[in-house]
């Protein structure tokens, strides 16, 4: 029967040295009570330090919540996860400054990497081997999931297993998994039915404990013996050794939806009512011109960026939410998106269970965004000078999908004029996303070419697809010189389509396409001289 210990005793538990793995997605299932605890005995005692921190999802926000309250010199050794703190959550990101000085070493792993890891650590195997990853950043002869100029040691190695190149991740003992759920009963079974997700938890605790290791888990309750219906554990009591109670506990900890959220956790449905239409912009043309290329009764996975800013809204706004089934990687199907969990979800699976499923080509279409498109076709989401937000499960998906969607802004800061039928630019950008080389390859378009997959690259000036493993401009945005406006501003040839035409006009209008009520869009478009 585990103990129920204060947050300053969990804290006290952790050794110097130690690895940890967390559970947490950006404020939701954050045991924020330990962490606060064990940064507050560091900072106090400079104790324990040199641990080294695995993590499946960026958690945290603001500097004194989640990841950031790590960024301190010497807490940290090594830090491993697929993601970091996002652009836009917060003015100041601590960890990713502690990152960027090199005083960690910073290795970016695929989520459903760290999550199968999880798992062959908890089985004692000798690691994780995947295809998924070749080709990219993770890949050895590239960057090796390095992800700062302190991470020198080699983490993955390439391997060759039934004549096929493969990624190897080594294993190595958790001595540490620090996790969350809502209600513990008093033998530890842990349930999560107010988290809204499952995340990895499991894992986490397996490999913790099969590693001679321990698991402290933090819950908002704690009821008797026998009250949790056993299909409600997400963790069994054999594997907890220490419980904390924050009876304070919310689903979000902190950021815009703090606070609970039942519709979201399956405890209810909601009249959802109207959408509210979003305001015409570039990336709801570019977010129209990607729904154009989905096709009803898919699995469509929404990816971060302009298409997690967009399509939610977009979707029923063009009357096609009944047409496929949207989910996003980290469990959440069906329903409306809200973001890592959707309004009146349908399902909720265990994210290494989604993941398997993904990498093993489940999705129909998947739309991404892009940061960087490189002369082959290659994408970079991960690392862009000083932005680092991670890869999340941008490596699994791209690696997996059929029919890919990348959408972006053509050039950074420019001035664009929306003009009911095209567009007009009145002040060029000082960026163009479309650049010769990458130096952190996330979507390996040689790889691609090589699985069959469709890779279309929409922005809003101009619509691209990887042809024969080029990079081929298919339609231009009316208003748009192909020559002044696109071809000039790329450092790199790209072919000109012999089909090239015109992007619908409609795409430019602020009224809805209601693609879900009018397929004429697929009407030969307008060709455009070249």
């Amino acid at each position: 029967m585990p103990q129920v210990i204060s947050a300053s005793q969990a804290a006290g538990l952790i050794k110097s040295g130690d690895v940890l793995t967390v559970s947490g997605l950006g404020g939701m299932n954050v045991a924020e009570t330990v962490l606060e605890a064990l940064e507050r005995r560091f900072l106090e005692t400079g104790q324990p330090d040199q641990l080294t921190e695995v993590h499946p999802w960026f958690y945290g926000g603001p500097p004194d919540t989640g990841l950031n309250r790590w960024a301190h010199p010497g807490f940290l050794k090594r830090i491993i996860g697929s993601t970091f703190i996002l652009p836009g959550l917060a003015d100041e990101a601590p960890i990713n400054d502690l990152i960027l000085r090199n005083e960690v070493e910073a290795y970016c792993w695929p989520a459903n990497a760290i999550l199968q890891w999880l798992r062959a650590v908890g089985a004692k195997r000798p690691g994780f081997v995947t295809e998924v990853g070749v080709g990219t950043m993770v890949d050895p002869r590239q960057n090796g999931t390095r992800f700062n100029d302190a991470a020198r040691d080699d983490v993955v190695s390439l391997e060759r297993v039934g004549g096929r190149d493969v990624v190897m991740y080594d294993s190595f003992p958790v001595d540490v998994a620090l996790i969350r759920g809502t209600t513990a009963d008093e033998e530890g079974n842990i349930s999560m039915e107010e988290e809204g997700l499952s995340h990895g938890v499991l894992v986490q605790a397996v490999a913790a404990r099969n590693s001679g290791g321990i698991v402290i888990a933090q819950v908002k309750r704690r009821v008797m013996t026998g009250t949790l219906h056993p299909m409600m554990v997400q963790v069994p009591g054999v594997l907890v050794d220490y419980v904390v109670v924050n009876e304070e506990q919310k689903q979000w900890e902190y950021g815009f939806f703090a606070g609970d959220l039942p519709a979201t956790m399956g405890e209810y449905r909601v009249p959802l009512g109207d959408i509210e239409f979003l305001p015409f912009s570039e990336k709801k043309i570019m977010g129209r011109r990607a729904l154009m290329e989905t096709k009803p009764g898919q699995i469509v996975n929404i990816g971060s960026g302009t298409p997690y800013q967009i399509l939610p809204n977009l979707i029923e706004e063009e009357l096609v939410a009944d047409k496929f089934v949207p989910t996003i990687e980290h469990g959440a199907l069906g329903g409306r998106v809200l973001g890592s969990a959707h309004w009146n979800v349908r399902a909720i699976v265990d994210q290494p269970s989604l993941l398997d499923w993904y990498n093993g080509g489940g999705i129909g279409t998947s739309v991404l965004g892009f940061g960087e498109v490189d002369r082959f076709g290659n994408v970079n989401v991960g690392r862009m000078g000083p932005t680092i937000p991670g890869v999340g499960g941008f490596v699994d998906i791209a690696a997996s999908t059929g029919n890919l969607v990348f959408c972006g802004p053509f050039m950074r800061g420019a001035d664009i004029e929306l003009t009911g039928t095209g567009i007009q630019i009145r002040h060029e950008g000082n960026a163009c996303k479309f650049v010769e080389s990458t130096d952190y390859i996330c979507f390996s378009a040689e790889r691609a070419v090589e699985r069959g997959q469709h890779a279309t690259y929409v922005t809003e000036r101009a619509v691209f697809e990887l042809r024969d493993g080029k990079i081929t401009v298919i339609e231009v945005a009316p208003g748009v010189d192909l020559h002044r406006d696109v071809l000039e501003h790329i450092p790199f040839e790209v072919e000109v389509a012999p089909d090239l035409c015109l992007m619908d006009e409609r795409l430019f209008a602020p009224e809805p396409m209601f693609l879900g009520l009018d397929e004429s869009w697929l009407r030969a478009r307008e060709p455009v001289a070249v």
